[in-house]
Order: structure tokens, then C-alpha cells, then sequence
């Protein structure tokens, strides 16, 4: 069967076969620009940037058409930049990314020239790049060669029907979208009487054949509450009606994860996550931790929106999926880290719904930020549409052929090219004039107060409907009714299932992972307790989990028992608390491994009424170990709790815990060891040289340097009952009295001087 390719060569055949060097120093430079001199650059001058703008000299060319433009520059500020390069009141994003010190690399992109004379300009966005020269040539089109079905080799026939049918149209016809916000107003049933729907009908006199919605409310910390169920499941129902009638959904998800409240990250919003996913990992590498609680947020989610793709497929719905879209930029949590992260957690999220959940109704679309984020790739294999959001000004109806191009040149030419988001529509005629011939562009939404249909005048909208190069609602042929064609013939490769769901292959070269080993020795009938004094604030969890093993012997009972509590930190209002968890503890054999889990959500008093554990005011964290006769080695990594907070890692010598007052006899040591039980040279951490302890009615107080130090006594319900000492002490010994306190049992608290720590008493 023979393969078809397609390719557009717009008006190049009169245009003669040059290329033309401008150099930046030559041209016009504003505001702070500069000219520098360097031997790097030609003609030994370049131009620093800074916040100015760079016109160069007058672009003269023969015939109109597409011409690629690169542009010889240099980025050591420091972060990848970006900036306008246009010509005329045309202009495009270019991503300028960082290079290696003073050496000037080539970024290109693709402008449409006019016959004549032109005016080419890089205008500052960010600005802070330095530009040595642009070269003008003409550009050669590629052809595409699309593949012949999804990479879902398992696809449902609705959604091999969807991608041929987009297959089909590429490169003939684009097909018209629209977002979904607000449901309030919508009445389930009708996908068209959406009110974004309707705002394009009324403003163009057509509906859109392409329908989208969001998942972002599918999860969260509020997913079960009443308004936010009803939002999904109104998307979920757009969905259906929007294929019911023969049109195309297309679902957005803004992933809120675990039990957070958001999706943006500090710095893009003023409410914001601070989850990070890369918790989820193995230290070091991109191996999926499956016991830490970031993973286990990560899947649950995965699997509830599993669910409603689910739902669709049995149904016969299929959809187009965009998940963690505009990769690359720092907006959202999921493009925090590296794109090598980034592409683990696309490739869990694919493998999990489409290998253990039987997702297959999807057409898969990989969004980055722009074309030079394309480097995150998850791999071909885990994606159908290769597409990019572009906002231009209202009524900018440029087809953005710069951007399609570098797609086209950077992505490969196997995959379709999709506007996932814009503002104002492209001009059908600039689109097909300049070859970008997008699969489908989809405007945002228009309420909300957002009104991104009206950034597209109606008279526009009238004449781009109802041209014969855009698909609308009226022109879809049905689903029932479509028959399949083998417009495209290559055969692609497919995903296959990875039986880690996403693991990767980083190294851990740079990073060893660690571990807590605790030796203790004959443990008496109190046990022994180590603790941290330095606990981040644990507000939204329910549980904490630390991996424990235990490769000591000697108890009477064969084993060990582990548990955990927290002291309230009470320096603002003198309430100091003993909060242990509820949980029975931890039981390990010896020579036995366990992730061990504790209730972390209240505590009981000593008169057996419970309260809620403080968990956004914590002063330490106590492990506590009995087992009467117990000597040897327990090691512990990872103490983390359900909501990704974690306390320690266990993989450097400041995450240690340090042995309590009362147990230095029974504990000889606590270091850092490898998963081979090396210590790997790092010195044991013993207990504080500032030692604390009390013997009958005193309390003894060695500090090996001098500082301010408070001595204070809590009762057991946390009130501040007596401050022994508070003030400058110098390094040495110390004693303080009780013997002018009434008998009962109390709190001490010493802090300052190199020691912080608490210990119960009984005054007698």
C-alpha cells in the first residue's frame, strides 16, 4: 500500500537559493542594549541585550515566502530566556537556552517575508541574551509521515476512529474547539448549550467540532465535596454528549495531587502546592520509591481519574488526553524539576491507566511549554499529538507558522501538531498560506469573566467557520457513520508495559543512599529513645512511615517493639506536650524489615482523653524502642509522612537523630550506613556534648559552650509551671534544685548553650 506524505512549499519555488548574514551591531539597539566586542563573535562585535531591543539592517528578498531566520547568539545570565523575534508587527517566541561560556551556538525560527524590503527585530521579553548576527535563507518544508494508528496498541475501536480521523484531516483540514469553565449554569444532556459552547455559536454561527473540559476538580483536598463532584461529573457528561453528536472531547487536567488545594507552585499564584513529586523517587534516581507516600498520592489519583476514563470507554467515548501540560514551565508542580523527572511521571501516569488500570480510549497528547522544551519528551511511544499553547492579543489572528515550523523540526514529522490553548483564533487563510496547518486550535474559555472567544472579532469568526478548510459540529460525519481509511501507512512502535509503571533509569552515581543505623546495648525494662528536633510543619497528614530493620538479637521475646511521639513545640504560649501515637507500635523480629506506620492524627492525655496532634507546631520527634535484653544494629530510612513531608531522608549526617538524655547508657552509637550496612568513613554521631540529667531532685546541666539557656517546667498538661534559670551561661556544669516544687510528675525543658531537649520527672 503506498505510504502517503504531504508537505506545504508555500510560494518557494521563485525564491532563489541564498543566504544573507546581518550583523546585530550594524543595526538599530534601544534602551539599555550595548554594543560589546569579543573574538568569539563575527567581526569580533555583538551586541549585549540587556533590556533593550535589536533591529537589524533592512532584509531584502525576492519573492514572498516562508524564511527560516537564525539567529547566532550567546546566554550566560543564567536560566533559559525568551523573546520576541518578528518582522513587521508579526512577531513569534523564541526559547533562548542557556550556553556554554562565551560561545555563541544557533537557535532558529521561520517568518514570512514579504517581496522587498523587511524589518526584522528581536524585541526584549525577558531580554539578557547577546546577538551576534541573524542569517536569512529559505525555508524548506518537511514532509510529514504520520503514523497508521495510536500507541495504545490495545486502543478501543472509538479511539481508532478518533485518530484516523485525525490523521485523515492533517494537512487538509483543522478542526474548530472550544474550552469549557464554569458549570454552574450548565443542565447536563447538551454539550452545545454549553455557555462557552454557545459563545462561539452565537459569534460564529456554528458550534465547534472539538469540545474541551477540565479534570481539576476530579481531585484534591475538596474532590468528594458537593460542587466539585458535581463539576466533573458535568465534565464528564460534556464528554459524552460532545461524542454522542459526532464531535471530539478533549480533556485538560489540572492535577491537584494528594490532598492539596492547588496546582500552582510558589511565585506563579498567590495560593499554591508545594508537593513535589520527585519524593516520590528512589534518592537520586527516577526509579519510583512504591513505599513513599508522594508515590502513593501520585497513583491513588491516577487511578480515581482511571476511573472516569473507565466510565467513557464502556460507554464507547473516546477522548483526546492532554495531562501535565505545558511541560517545562514553572507554573506547575509537575515541571519543577528536570525534564528526565518530568518524563518518569508522564510515563507512570500512561503506564499505570493504560497497562494496570486498562485504560485504551485515549489519544494521547505530550504539550510542552514550546519547542525547545520538546527535549522532555516521555518518548514517542507515550504520545499520539504533539502540542502548544499560544496566546496572542485579541485579534491577532497570525496562524503562528513559526511555532509549527520548529515543532515540526524539533518533534519529528511522525506526529500530528495540535493549538491545544489559544486566545484569538489563526486565520484559516494565514494557516494555510504559511503551512500551519494545525490539527485543531482550541480557544480558552469565555466565562468566568475569562472572554477568550471574544478576542476573535465575529465577523472573524463567521468567515473562518464557515470556510471549507475548518471542521465544524455540522461537518462531522458521525461516529456510527465513520468508516476508517489508511491515509497514513507507517507503522510506529508502541508503548509496552514497564512492570514498574514508570520507572526510570537514572543513575545514582553523584548519590548514595543512606540509611540511620542505631546501636543500642541491653536494653532495660524503659527502653531506649532517639530524637530529632527538627520537624517540618505536618499539617494535612494522617500517618508517618519509616522503613525499619532490625539486625540485632537478645530480647526476651525474639524481637523489638517501635514507636513514635512528638513534643509540642511550646515557645509562644508555654504549652509543652508529650503527644505519643495512638498506633499499638511496631514489631520486628529479629532479623526482620518493615515499613512501619503510625497514626499520626491525635494523641491521649494522661487522664485518656484524646485531643488532636499539633501537627503544624512540632518541636521533635521521638523513636522509641523496648525490648528488655535487646543489643544491635536497627536501621531506619525514610520517616515520612501520607502527605509527602519528609522528615528525614536519612541520607546525610544533619538528618540524624541524637540519643535522649535518659538513654546515652543504652545507645554506643547512631551513623549513617549504606544498604550494605558500610558506614562509607563517616564518623559516628554521638550524644551532645552539652549533657542533661536528673538525679533525684536535680538536674544536672553540663554545656560545652557558653550562650544564653532556659530551664523551664511544664506540668502534664502543658502549662508552664516554674522557669529554674533563664539567662547567660558560661561553658561548664551545672545544677538545678526541685526540691522547692510540690511532688507530682513534670516536664523539664532545657534549651540553649548547644542542648535542646525535654525529659519527665517525678518530684518526690
Amino acid at each position: 500500500m503506498k505510504i502517503t506524505k504531504f508537505a506545504w512549499m508555500f510560494g518557494l519555488a521563485a525564491v532563489s537559493s541564498f543566504a544573507a548574514q546581518y550583523e546585530a551591531e550594524d543595526g538599530t539597539i534601544t534602551k539599555d542594549a550595548a554594543v560589546a566586542t569579543s573574538t568569539a563573535a563575527s567581526g569580533g562585535k555583538y551586541v549585549k541585550m540587556n533590556g533593550g531591543d535589536i533591529t537589524f539592517p533592512t532584509v531584502t528578498v525576492d519573492a514572498a515566502g516562508q524564511y527560516t531566520v537564525v539567529i547566532h547568539y550567546m546566554n550566560n545570565y543564567g536560566g533559559d530566556k525568551i523573546n520576541n523575534v518578528g518582522v513587521g508587527s508579526t512577531s513569534a517566541q523564541v526559547s533562548f537556552p542557556v550556553t556554554d561560556k562565551d560561545k555563541f551556538v544557533d537557535v532558529e525560527t521561520v517568518l514570512a517575508l514579504a517581496a522587498g524590503a523587511n524589518t526584522i527585530a528581536i524585541t526584549n521579553s525577558w531580554g539578557w541574551i547577546d546577538v551576534d548576527y541573524i542569517e536569512v535563507k529559505p525555508y524548506e518544508a518537511k514532509a510529514f509521515d504520520l503514523c497508521n494508528a495510536p500507541v495504545t496498541a490495545n486502543a478501543t475501536p472509538a479511539a481508532k476512529k478518533l485518530y484516523n480521523f485525525l490523521v485523515n484531516n492533517f494537512g487538509k483540514k483543522t478542526i474548530s474547539g472550544v474550552m469549557t469553565g464554569n458549570m454552574d449554569a450548565y443542565t447536563m444532556g447538551d454539550a452545545t448549550q454549553h455557555e462557552d459552547v454557545q459563545a462561539v455559536y452565537k459569534a460564529g454561527g456554528k458550534y465547534p467540532a472539538l469540545i474541551g473540559a477540565d479534570l481539576m476538580n476530579a481531585t484534591g483536598a475538596n474532590k468528594d465535596e458537593g460542587w466539585f463532584q458535581q463539576y466533573t461529573e458535568k465534565a464528564v457528561d460534556i464528554a459524552k454528549t460532545t461524542w454522542k453528536k459526532g464531535g471530539i472531547p478533549a480533556f485538560t487536567w489540572h492535577w491537584r495531587p494528594g490532598d492539596e488545594v492547588e496546582f500552582y507552585v510558589k511565585g506563579a499564584h498567590e495560593t499554591y502546592t508545594e508537593f513535589d513529586f520527585t519524593e516520590a523517587f528512589i534518592k537520586g534516581t527516577t526509579t519510583w520509591d512504591t513505599l513513599s507516600a508522594a508515590y502513593k498520592a501520585l497513583v491513588g489519583d491516577i487511578d480515581r481519574v482511571s476511573e472516569i476514563f473507565l466510565g467513557l470507554q464502556t460507554e464507547g467515548v473516546a477522548a483526546i488526553f492532554r495531562p501535565l501540560h505545558e511541560s517545562g514551565g514553572n507554573w506547575f508542580w509537575w515541571s519543577t524539576h528536570t525534564g528526565k523527572q518530568f518524563a518518569a511521571l508522564y510515563q507512570l501516569l500512561y503506564e499505570r491507566m493504560v497497562f494496570k488500570n486498562g485504560v485504551n480510549n485515549l489519544i494521547w497528547d505530550f504539550n510542552p511549554q514550546d519547542a525547545s522544551k520538546i527535549s522532555w519528551t516521555p518518548g514517542e511511544t507515550y504520545y499520539d499529538v504533539l502540542s502548544v499553547d499560544i496566546y496572542n492579543k485579541a485579534n491577532d489572528h497570525q496562524s503562528n507558522s513559526a511555532a509549527f515550523i520548529d515543532f515540526a523540526n524539533k518533534g519529528g514529522t511522525n506526529k500530528l501538531i495540535s493549538l491545544s490553548e489559544n486566545g484569538p483564533i489563526p486565520d484559516v487563510d494565514n494557516m494555510y498560506n504559511e503551512g500551519a496547518t494545525w490539527s485543531w486550535w482550541m480557544p480558552w474559555y469565555e466565562s468566568w469573566g475569562s472572554a477568550f472567544v471574544s478576542q476573535t472579532a465575529a465577523s472573524v469568526w463567521q468567515k473562518n467557520l464557515a470556510d471549507e478548510r475548518i471542521i465544524t459540529l455540522d461537518e462531522m460525519p458521525g461516529w456510527d457513520n465513520y468508516n476508517e481509511a489508511a491515509s497514513a501507512t507507517k507503522v510506529c512502535p508502541t508503548s509496552t508495559e514497564n512492570a514498574k509503571y514508570g520507572a526510570g533509569s537514572g543513575s545514582s552515581e553523584d548519590y548514595k543512599n543512606m540509611m540511620m543505623a542505631v546501636t543500642y546495648k541491653t536494653l532495660g525494662e524503659d527502653g531506649a529513645n532517639i530524637e530529632l528536633q527538627k520537624v517540618p510543619d505536618l499539617t494535612g497528614a494522617s500517618t508517618v512511615s519509616v522503613k525499619i530493620t532490625n539486625n540485632g538479637s537478645g530480647g526476651a521475646d525474639g524481637g523489638v517493639w517501635v514507636g513514635l511521639a512528638f513534643v509540642r513545640n511550646g515557645m509562644k504560649d508555654s504549652l509543652w506536650t508529650w503527644e505519643m501515637s495512638p498506633s499499638t507500635g511496631c514489631w520486628l523480629n529479629d532479623g526482620a524489615s518493615s515499613t512501619c506506620e503510625f497514626d499520626i492524627t491525635k494523641y491521649e492525655d494522661d487522664a485518656g482523653v484524646e485531643h488532636p496532634t499539633d501537627l503544624d507546631n512540632l518541636f521533635s520527634v521521638t523513636l522509641m524502642v523496648a525490648a528488655v535484653g535487646f543489643s544491635g544494629t536497627i536501621t531506619f530510612d525514610d520517616l515520612v509522612a501520607d502527605n509527602g513531608k519528609v522528615i528525614s531522608a536519612f541520607d546525610k549526617k544533619t538528618e540524624l537523630f541524637t540519643t535522649a538524655t535518659q538513654s546515652k547508657d543504652f545507645v554506643s552509637k547512631i551513623e549513617l550506613v549504606d544498604e550494605n550496612g558500610n558506614s562509607d568513613a563517616i564518623k559516628t554521631v554521638a550524644a551532645s556534648a552539652a549533657k542533661f540529667g536528673i538525679q533525684g531532685n536535680t538536674i544536672s546541666l553540663s554545656t560545652a559552650k557558653a550562650g544564653m539557656v532556659s530551664v523551664d517546667v511544664f506540668g502534664l498538661n502543658g502549662k508552664r509551671v516554674a522557669t529554674l534559670y533563664k539567662g547567660n551561661l558560661a561553658a561548664g556544669s551545672y545544677a538545678f534544685s526541685l526540691e522547692n516544687m510540690p511532688k507530682g510528675s513534670y516536664i523539664v525543658r532545657v534549651k540553649g548553650a548547644g542542648i535542646a531537649a525535654t525529659k519527665p520527672i517525678l518530684v518526690k
